[in-house]
């Protein structure tokens, strides 16, 4: 994503991560800046340098989940190696996950347990 992508997409108030699920871009409406957050541990650093143009980041790892839709988990799903995103039917949190050898989750949005086959993955 270029970063006048990435500006709108948050603006629009999509979920923008960089590299992982563990990173979002955020915007700082007290300092007017856009920002890169860590979601371990809360740290941030600017989603550009001083100059308002060179990323922290290359383009192709800003990503928004779901972009493309989404499917049912099936026994067939396979994660893809930089891990595949799900999403909560019930209160659509979405997570990451790396292998599909589970029979249910709990949800870290609504602390509810999933069946496997009730979750949505990316299409």
């Amino acid at each position: 994503m270029k970063l006048a992508e990435i500006k709108t997409a948050v603006m629009a108030g999509e979920t923008v991560h960089w590299a992982s699920d563990a990173y979002v871009v955020i915007y700082a409406p007290r300092i007017e800046q856009f920002l890169i957050k860590c979601l371990l541990n809360d740290h941030c650093i600017g989603l550009t340098w001083k100059d308002g143009v060179t990323m922290n980041g290359k383009p192709s790892q800003f990503f928004v989940p779901f972009q493309k839709g989404s499917k049912p988990v099936t026994p067939r799903s396979r994660a893809k190696q930089r891990g595949t995103f799900i999403k909560c039917p019930r209160c659509e949190h979405i997570g990451c996950i790396n292998h599909f050898s589970w029979s249910a989750l709990t949800c870290q949005g609504c602390k509810q347990m999933v069946d496997k086959y009730d979750w949505q993955q990316e299409a």
